[in-house]
C-alpha cells in the first residue's frame, strides 16, 4: 500500500513487514526542501511505531538524494530554528528506531541525503553511486547528523577527510572505506535490495528487534553493563515455547541428515 505524504515529496509503502520510504523529487535529483525534510521526519516517526520489521530508504529516479535543493526553494529567507523545529531529528529516528533501516543508494548521495543514509543501519549501493558530504562546498557546516554518523562509520580521521574536503567518492571508494557494504549493478540494485530486506523480514521478529537494540546499546555501554543488558534480551528470546519447538525440530532434522 502506497501512502502519499502531502505533496508527495515522500512516498511510503508497506508490503507485509517491509516498509519503503521513497524520496520523491526526481526532477530535482531528490534535492531536499524544508517541506521534504518535514515529510521525512513525519514518515519515519510513523514507521517507527508500525509493525514493519525492516525499512528501505531510497530515491525516485536515478539518484538517492543530492542534498539541499538550494535553487529550488521558495526564494525567501533561510529557515530559522523555529521554522525547522525537530525535523532534522529524522536521522536520529532512522538510527534508533526498532526497525532495521537500509539506505539503497543509486546515483548521487550528498549533503543531507548522505546524512540520512549514514544514519541507517546498512547502506547498499549501485556501482554508479557517487558520494560527497558537500557541505563546505556551499559554505555550511553540515546537518542531519552527518558528522556524528561518519565518525562512527569511518573513524574520526577518515570522517574529517570526507567532511573537510568534501570530495566526490565513487562506489568502490565508499565500499573500501566501509561506508557501504554491498554493491550491485544499477539495473539489479532495487530488486536485490528488496530480496535481501524480505529475507530479514522472515527472521524471528522479536530476535531481530532485540538484536537491533543490542547494536544501539553497544554504542554507549561499557562491556560489563552491555553483557547484562544483552543477557536479559537473550533470555527474552529463549524463554518462549515456540522457540523450544523450533530448536527441537532443527535438532531432529540435523540428526536425520
Amino acid at each position: 500500500m502506497v501512502e502519499p505524504a502531502m505533496s508527495a515529496a515522500v512516498l511510503v509503502e508497506h508490503t507485509g513487514a517491509l516498509a519503503t520510504l521513497t524520496l520523491n523529487r526526481p526532477e530535482r535529483r531528490n534535492g531536499v526542501t524544508v517541506e521534504m525534510c518535514a515529510q521525512v521526519y513525519d514518515a519515519v516517526r510513523a514507521i517507527a511505531t508500525s509493525e514493519a520489521r525492516v525499512l528501505i530508504v531510497r530515491g525516485a529516479g536515478e539518484d538517492f538524494c543530492v542534498g539541499a535543493d538550494i535553487t529550488g526553494e521558495s526564494g525567501g529567507a533561510p529557515p530559522t530554528a523555529e521554522d525547522l523545529g525537530d525535523m532534522h531529528q529524522a536521522s536520529a529516528v532512522l538510527h534508533s528506531m526498532p526497525q532495521v533501516t537500509i539506505a539503497v543508494i543509486d546515483g548521487g548521495c550528498a549533503g543531507a541525503g548522505l546524512g540520512w543514509a549514514a544514519a541507517c543501519d546498512l547502506r547498499w549501493a549501485s556501482t554508479r553511486a557517487r558520494f560527497s558530504t558537500a557541505f563546505l562546498n556551499v559554505g555550511v557546516s553540515g546537518d542531519m547528523g552527518a558528522a556524528w554518523s561518519l565518525d562512527r562509520l569511518l573513524g574520526p580521521a577518515v570522517a574529517r577527510e570526507w567532511l573537510y574536503f568534501a570530495a566526490k567518492y565513487d562506489a568502490q571508494a565508499a565500499l573500501d572505506a566501509g561506508f557501504v557494504t554491498r554493491l550491485f549493478a544499477p539495473d539489479e540494485l532495487h530488486a536485490r535490495a528488496r530480496d535481501l530486506a524480505r529475507s530479514l523480514c522472515e527472521r524471528d521478529a522479536l530476535a531481530l528487534r532485540l538484536m537491533k537494540a543490542n547494536c544501539l546499546s553497544a554504542e554507549h555501554l561499557p562491556i560489563d553493563a552491555f553483557i547484562r543488558v544483552e543477557t536479559e534480551r537473550h533470555l527474552q528470546t529463549t524463554d518462549r515455547p515456540e522457540l523450544a519447538a523450533r530448536m527441537r525440530a532443527g535438532y531432529l532434522r540435523n540428526r536425520s541428515n
